[in-house]
């Protein structure tokens, strides 16, 4: 019989878990992979637990609920109803004399078994959130689920990350020590050729984001009023969202399939994110592997996704429309830079590397 490995996950997680759990199954092909899911197989199983769930979601963050628009399942990881309902579930269901060990994304949960190894893949922490250059109040969760978190940290085998940021932020916020902790970064989730870089005419910026406000989208509008001054035939696409924004050249194209958003990165000629708050954006790389020259601001993991001067411009919101217009004046400058941003992508932000990272680690545990 194969030994098993279990992949413990919540919802999407902006596409990373399914490019995770194909990758590291490819890894391990020997073993047989059980992959769960809190929201879908542990919490939506139990009739009685989503009621309980919902309603403790609706107390505590019925305010947010309302504000953001968001339904109650999205705060089910941070209930204490929650957190004992996947330990039970692990403690049950995992036969660890059957099981090589357990990995999880993500850290609003804890899947450990204390008698098996167990990694973790993240891309932030709950007291990052307090390092960006204007932090926002700590949404409210109750003291088991940050006690939770810490032993999460402190006992797994190896926190996998996907920056030097909440590698950082694991170091000083939680003291974990050094060796428990692999930057291994993160990869690309829209794959698709590069066109001809001459083909493009200089005029278009492009903005992926689902969060317009902490994605910076309000900055960049403000900008780009100042690059039609420049150049009056310039064009804002904006991809993910829909803001309320009439400006002339500005183009609302929001929620479209992958496909969709790999023509807009192959027709656009500069890629801008000005982010208030981000750990790790994917589509940094993205535009990058699509050989686009990249602007954002320095917060986050942004810094390790962009290399100021190579692969494009690292700056603050006041500074985005001069270095946009230099961009789409300057042809060389462009390609150049989109260049190097292509070489880094395909080093650095690919899955096959991100889990290739991930494995040989995890093999020198397990033979440990």
């Amino acid at each position: 019989m194969k030994r098993h490995a279990y992949f413990f996950r919540i919802g999407e997680f902006s596409l990373i878990n399914d490019a995770v759990f194909a990758g590291l199954r490819s890894e391990f092909p020997k073993l047989e992979w059980r992959t769960v899911d809190v929201e879908r197989d542990i919490v939506g199983r139990d009739p009685g637990l989503r009621v309980r769930a919902t309603a403790e979601a609706v107390l505590r963050y019925g305010s947010r609920i309302a504000a953001d628009r968001r339904p109650p399942r999205d705060f089910f990881p941070r209930l204490p109803s929650v957190i004992e309902s996947v330990r039970g579930w692990v403690e049950k269901n995992v036969d660890p004399d059957e099981t090589a060990f357990i990995f999880q994304t993500q850290s609003l949960f804890d899947a450990r078994h204390p008698q098996l190894p167990h990694f973790l893949y993240t891309d932030h922490t709950y007291l990052a959130n307090l390092r960006y250059p204007q932090p926002k109040p700590l949404l409210p969760v109750p003291g088991a689920w940050r006690q939770m978190e810490r032993d999460l940290y402190a006992r797994a085998d190896c926190n996998f990350v996907s920056s030097g940021f909440a590698a950082e932020s694991l170091r000083e916020d939680y003291a974990v020590p050094g060796d428990r902790i692999e930057v291994v970064f993160s990869g690309c989730n829209v794959a698709g050729g590069v066109s001809d870089a001459m083909t493009r005419r200089g005029r278009v910026v492009l903005f992926i984001g689902v969060d317009w406000e902490r994605k910076g989208g309000p900055e960049l509008v403000a900008a780009f009023r100042q690059i039609r001054s420049a150049i009056p035939d310039a064009e804002l696409w904006i991809v993910g969202c829909s803001p309320v924004v009439d400006e002339p050249g500005v183009r609302i194209l929001g929620r479209i399939p992958p496909e969709k958003v790999a023509e807009c990165y192959q027709t656009a000629d500069v890629f801008c994110l000005p982010s208030r708050m981000d750990p790790s954006a994917s589509v940094l790389a993205e535009a990058a592997a699509y050989e686009l020259p990249v602007v954002a601001t320095p917060v986050g993991g942004n810094i390790e996704r962009v290399l100021d001067g190579v692969t494009g411009y690292l700056c603050e919101p006041d500074a985005l429309a001069g270095r946009l217009i230099e961009l789409l004046r300057d042809d060389a400058l462009r390609i150049g830079m989109g260049r190097a941003g292509s070489r880094m992508a395909q080093e650095r932000f690919t899955w096959e590397a991100v889990c290739g990272r991930m494995a040989a680690s995890m093999r020198r545990t397990l033979e440990s």
